[in-house]
């Protein structure tokens, strides 16, 4: 990063990447002060907990630590969809609902109120500017690469954003702690999964949350609209799944979730491949014309080991963006994320 000595705020967790995004900004003249979001978590004591430890980090580091409590809209605004989405058939992502409407605002906000000159996260992403537009780029450890879930990021953001660990390699991060004397940070165990859901499964979570009649019992049926079972609301199935149908014959999967008849579809042989679809829901760095289309390559999961998918999108009218798979692309679900990139650069997404 060649930018003079600025006062930067980063955002805070208590874990590896982000007190390491915060020690090498430090090691580099720079003036960095800490900021944990207080997040509303389905275990009330998560956060408080969360908040002592980059309490205990930043006292070590010497710098400012600052919380926002954002337990509220964050409730309203990502746990709320959460749940709706899984009630009428669709699969969540809630990072993607968080880092445009929570996170990445809340923090440009308090950077201004810090007079801090940029914002730094441990995402290992980087990223270019090109064309007088700033883009999220690929992380150089590829296994590790989280550019996935910044693809609606807009440049207000993005000009402000800076991400130290997205040129190294999250071995590399973890030899660097030790070597600082930072061991016990360094062999903690990575969190992984949906932040809120506090280690339980989403399934468990939803009948926490929801009442028992959001969670309607219903028909399991064939294509032909056959009964064959019942099921205990839509929420707890995801197309392609086949345990848990609760069906003597093993070989039916679920094919489609129907929100407005309360059935489970399943099927033996229906294709779970699209070669095509339509987003309302997207965003693109640099918008196309009308008609205008452009060859990309398709990421429709996060981190996995599933490859990107050539294709193209095209803008076929205002609202409206269309994705051709070069070949079908299998398991994709509605209410998922699937993004766009130029070589390595993230040119946008959508939610399908």
């Amino acid at each position: 990063m060649n930018i003079k000595p600025s006062k930067i705020l980063v955002g805070m967790s208590g874990g590896l990447d982000s007190t390491m995004t915060a020690l090498l900004l430090q090691e580099s003249g720079h003036t960095v002060v800490g900021l944990t979001l207080k997040t509303w978590h389905r275990q009330p004591d998560t956060m408080e907990k969360e908040i002592r430890k980059v309490d205990a980090i930043t006292r070590q580091l010497g710098i400012e630590h600052h919380v926002v409590d954002v337990q509220i809209p964050f409730h309203q605004s990502v746990v709320n969809y959460f749940c709706r989405e899984y009630l009428v058939g669709r699969t969540p992502n809630p990072c993607n609902r968080c880092n445009p409407i929570i996170k990445w605002p809340t923090l440009l906000q308090k950077a201004q109120e810090l007079n801090c000159s940029y914002i730094a996260t441990g995402h290992y992403v980087q990223k270019e500017f090109v064309n007088n537009k700033w883009y999220i780029k690929r992380g150089m450890d590829l296994s590790k690469d989280q550019s996935y879930f910044l693809w609606n990021l807009d440049q207000p953001v993005l000009e402000k954003a800076l991400f130290p660990l997205g040129d190294m390699t999250k071995s590399g991060v973890r030899q660097l702690a030790i070597s600082k004397g930072l061991q016990a940070i360094a062999q903690q165990n990575e969190s992984m999964g949906v932040c809120f859901l506090d280690g339980t499964n989403y399934r468990e979570f939803l009948a926490e949350q929801l009442d028992h009649t959001a969670l309607r019992p219903g028909d399991i049926v064939d294509e032909k609209g056959n009964v064959l079972g019942k099921h205990n609301g839509i929420a707890h199935y995801t197309i392609g799944q086949k345990k848990g149908l609760g069906l003597n014959d093993t070989g039916w999967f679920v094919a489609a979730l129907k929100a407005d008849t309360n059935q489970v579809v399943v099927s033996k042989t229906a294709s779970l491949k699209t070669e095509s679809l339509n987003l309302k829901d997207y965003y693109l760095v640099d918008p196309m014309g009308a008609n205008n289309s452009q060859s990309v390559s398709v990421r429709i999961r996060g981190i996995d080991t599933v490859p990107m998918i050539p294709g193209t999108i095209q803008r076929i009218s205002e609202d409206k963006l269309k994705v051709v798979f070069e070949k079908p692309a299998w398991g994709i679900t509605p209410g998922q994320s699937i993004v766009f990139y130029d070589n390595d650069l993230v040119i946008g997404g959508g939610i399908v």
